[in-house]
């Protein structure tokens, strides 16, 4: 397939365009491309807004993710789009456009890897490099019908990056092909990893009513014809967390660390962004270091109690991604901020836990494109991978 680097909503004009594969590896054949907020040495990094592109230099050092790529046979097409600072889940940029879902035209593409979730959909290359602060690569993947995961906290290195919010930032990938998922996962990390599948799921009350009747259906069905057992269970209620204040939570350390770590530049530029955007930027100027410090307590607790209750159980979480199928281009949006925080409830839980999550698209389902994941324990990756494969065997052969 050729590729439309004319089309600005997802390929961006500061390139480049080619890096060719440095040398043979696990990944010879393969094409990719990466989020506009990975440094190329000698490109600038754009951050989805042209202000930044503009106030910023040529990055002197290219992301060590990308050269571990090219090193292992992969070669990339090009730097693609995100949100503006990678500060929404939308897929909307008002000074690029707002890339066209291939497999629900009338809908978002989800954000903010935008661009790299959409350029995998339409075909354009193999698999794409994206981020996930608060869901940026768990919701483009569900809304454009891809696996999508988000690795452990600090698992993948982002020196070289953009950075939003450093408790949270998180390098992450999408393909079309689970197995190529694994691939590029293992070559990231730089060697071998081994994971044995789950025998059992672990699905919360709570979760389980907002995944709808149809999407529950679909995936108990993969269950009982994988032969994983499934323990269904008040997790939440019993550890006294609602997904509102996992979100509140969650929002609460992201916004300090963005204004903390970008507030020189926001003071001059935030007039650049996105209605939205600016108003949440203004949320997050009213933190205080004391709220933060709160915030980061808090937050060690939730992750201690999910690991302690994961590994009780032996099990990893089944929920579903995002509450629904991709919202409507034309959602209002003070609509479109409420849905926000019902969303973040749902990606704040491998956020504020540190641990990886793994998108399944579910095929075929009459409300759109959408799914569940799985979320296991630190350091579970491979484990995760391997569940998702019997649980989807057969269905995309």
């Amino acid at each position: 397939m050729t590729v439309k680097y004319s089309d600005q909503s997802v390929y961006c004009a500061q390139g480049p365009k080619l890096l060719p594969a440095l040398e043979h590896g696990v990944l010879d054949g393969l094409s990719f491309v990466f989020k506009d907020l990975f440094d190329i040495e000698g490109y600038v990094t754009g951050a989805g807004n042209p202000a930044w592109l503009n106030t910023h230099e040529p990055a002197s050092k290219t992301s060590q993710l990308v050269l571990k790529l090219l090193s292992q046979g992969a070669k990339c097409l090009g730097r693609v789009q995100t949100d503006e600072l990678a500060y929404s889940l939308n897929g909307v940029n008002i000074h690029y456009g707002t890339p066209l879902n291939p497999i629900a035209q009338d809908c978002l593409p989800g954000g903010s890897s935008s661009g790299s979730a959409v350029a995998v959909a339409r075909g354009d290359v193999s698999f794409s490099l994206g981020t996930d602060t608060g869901g940026s690569v768990r919701v483009p993947a569900s809304y454009c019908g891809l696996f999508g995961l988000r690795p452990t906290w600090g698992k993948l290195s982002l020196e070289h990056c953009f950075s939003l919010a450093k408790s949270f930032d998180t390098a992450g990938i999408f393909s079309q092909d689970l197995s190529i998922i694994e691939r590029v996962y293992q070559a990231l990390c730089g060697v071998e990893q081994n994971g044995n599948p789950s025998k059992t799921l672990l699905l919360d009350n709570t979760l389980s009513a907002l995944m709808g009747d149809e999407r529950l259906a679909t995936i108990m069905r993969l269950i009982e014809r994988s032969g994983i057992s499934l323990i269904k269970s008040d997790l939440l209620g019993k550890g006294r967390y609602s997904l509102e204040e996992l979100s509140l939570l969650f929002r609460q350390i992201q916004g300090y660390e963005i204004i903390d770590e970008h507030n020189d530049w926001l003071e001059q530029w935030q007039h650049t962004l996105d209605t939205p955007i600016q108003k949440r930027v203004e949320w997050s100027r009213t933190l205080s270091s004391h709220d933060y410090l709160q915030a980061k307590q808090r937050q060690n607790v939730f992750a201690d109690w999910l690991e302690e209750e994961l590994m009780k159980a032996d099990a990893m979480l089944l929920l579903p991604t995002t509450p629904g199928a991709p919202l409507k281009l034309n959602m209002p949006d003070e609509e479109l901020d409420r849905y926000r925080s019902d969303l973040m409830g749902l990606t704040s839980i491998a956020g504020l836990s540190g641990t990886p999550q793994l998108h399944i698209p579910l095929s075929g389902l009459k409300i759109g494109p959408c799914g569940v994941s799985l979320l296991g324990v630190k350091d579970s990756e491979m484990s995760v991978i391997q569940t998702a494969k019997m649980l989807t065997k057969g269905e995309r052969e």
